[in-house]
C-alpha cells in the first residue's frame, strides 16, 4: 500500500573539501577477484594475523563532488504554510530542524526513499509528514557523488571529516542556494556504515548534532566475519559490469540476491521484489572503508543530546542476528546524553527499510525526536 507525499524536494551538488588521516594499505591492490578471495581468506582464518592491514598514515586534503537531496514538509511545522515557489526550495519563514540522514554499505542515498517514492519503505516522507526538513547524500563512491581510490581515499576517517563538512555548510547556510530557510536543529540519522558516521560526529565534534538517531547499528560488530564471508569480497566491476566496469578492483560487493538476504534481510517479513531491487540497485563498498570503520572514533563523552539506539532483532552483521541484550553495550558510549534510550525492531534484519513493518521503525524515531530534542 502506498503512502501519501507529504513533501518537495530539490536535487543538487555541493563540493566539500576535507582534510583528514588516509591510511595506506599494506597489501597491494587486487589484480583479480581470486586475490579478494584469497585475502578474505586470510582474514577470516583461525589463525589470521593481528597485525594491522595498513603501514601508516599520511594526511590529505581533498575535494568531493556530493549528490544530495534536501528535502521539507509541503505543509511546514516550522513555517508558513504558503509562499516560495513550488520546486525552488523550502519558503522562507521561521527556521527549519533537518535530519541529515547517512546510509549503509550497499546503498546510495535511495536508502531514505526506497523502492518508489510512494511506497511504505520511504523514511523520508515519514520524517517530513513529522515536520522535519531531510538531507540526504550519497557517500563518496556511491550514486552521484564523487568516486575516490577504494583504497587510499574512501575510508572511513575521511567520510566523517565530509559528513561533518556537509554538516557545518548546512548550519551556516552555505550548502545550497534551494535551502532559503535557517536552519534551527540539526539531527543525524544514520543507517549501519552510515550509522558509525554519525556516532563519530557526535564523538568527535559534538556541537554539531542536536540529536542522534542509530539504526541498524550497535557499534560492536560482531558479524562482520559472517558477512565479509558471505560477500565472498566479489568485485564490483566484474559482478555488474554494466554499472561498475569502470571501478577499481578495490570497489567491492556481495554476489546476488541471496547473499543480499543473508546479510540485510529476515524471512518471511520481506517483499522478495523488494530484494530484487535491492539486488539490481546495489552500490559497491571500498575494501579500505571495510577494515578503516574501527578506526571511527566512539567515545561521546561530550555529547549531551538525545540518542536512540534502534537495532533490527536479528541484525547479521553487529549482532550476529540476534540483538537482544547487545544493543544496552553502547551506553558507555554516550554518559551525558539525555536520554540515551535503546529499541529493538521485531521482524526485522539489517537492511530495516527493506522489511514490511519499516513504518513502524519510523513511527519510534520521530516520537522520540519529537519528545526529547
Amino acid at each position: 500500500m502506498g503512502a501519501a507525499m507529504a513533501f518537495q524536494c530539490s536535487s543538487f551538488y555541493t563540493n566539500v573539501t576535507v582534510s583528514a588521516l588516509s591510511y595506506l594499505p599494506a597489501f597491494p591492490p587486487f589484480e583479480n577477484h581470486y586475490e579478494t578471495v584469497a585475502f578474505l581468506k586470510g582474514f577470516t582464518a583461525r589463525n589470521a594475523s593481528t597485525a594491522s592491514p595498513f603501514k601508516g598514515a599520511v594526511n590529505v586534503t581533498e575535494t568531493f563532488s556530493i549528490s544530495a537531496d534536501f528535502c521539507w514538509p509541503s505543509r511546514s511545522h516550522h513555517g508558513p504554510p504558503h509562499g516560495g515557489p513550488p520546486y525552488g526550495g523550502p519558503p522562507s519563514g521561521e527556521p527549519l530542524d533537518v535530519q541529515v540522514l547517512t546510509h549503509g554499505l550497499g546503498f546510495d542515498k535511495s536508502y531514505w526513499n526506497f523502492y518508489a517514492e510512494s511506497s511504505e519503505y520511504n523514511y523520508i516522507n515519514a520524517a517530513t509528514g513529522a515536520g522535519y526538513a531531510t538531507l540526504s547524500y550519497d557517500r563518496i563512491g556511491n550514486g552521484l557523488s564523487s568516486i575516490p581510490d577504494p583504497y587510499t581515499i574512501q575510508q572511513a576517517p575521511i567520510e566523517l571529516a565530509v559528513l561533518e563538512q556537509l554538516t557545518i555548510k548546512l548550519r551556516d547556510g552555505t550548502l545550497d542556494s534551494c535551502i532559503r530557510q535557517p536552519v534551527r536543529k540539526v539531527f543525524h540519522v544514520g543507517h549501519s556504515f552510515g550509522s558509525a558516521l554519525s556516532h563519530g560526529v557526535a564523538a568527535r565534534s559534538p556541537g554539531l548534532s542536536d540529536g542522534v538517531i542509530l539504526t541498524g547499528y550497535a557499534a560492536i560488530t560482531l558479524g562482520g566475519g559472517p558477512f565479509a564471508i558471505n560477500s565472498g569480497l566479489h568485485l564490483a566491476k566484474e559482478n555488474q559490469p554494466e554499472r561498475f566496469g569502470n571501478h577499481s578492483t578495490g570497489s567491492l560487493t556481495w554476489g546476488d540476491e541471496l547473499a543480499n538476504q543473508y546479510s540485510f534481510l529476515t524471512a518471511p517479513y520481506f517483499d522478495p521484489k523488494v530484494l530484487a531491487y535491492a539486488e539490481a540497485h546495489k552500490f559497491p563498498f571500498s575494501i579500505s572503508e571495510f577494515l578503516t570503520q574501527g578506526l571511527i572514533e566512539t567515545n561521546a563523552t561530550a555529547f549531551t543530546g538525545p540518542v536512540l539506539l534502534m537495532a533490527a532483532d536479528t541484525d547479521l552483521i553487529f549482532c550476529q542476528s540476534d540483538c537482544v541484550g547487545i544493543v544496552d553495550q553502547l551506553a558507555p558510549f554516550f554518559p551525558a546524553a539525555a536520554p540515551f534510550q535503546t529499541y529493538v525492531q521485531p521482524r526485522t534484519g539489517h537492511g530495516m527499510n527493506l522489511h514490511y513493518n519499516a513504518t513502524a521503525m519510523y513511527g519510534v524515531v520521530n516520537k522520540f525526536l519529537k519528545d526529547h530534542a
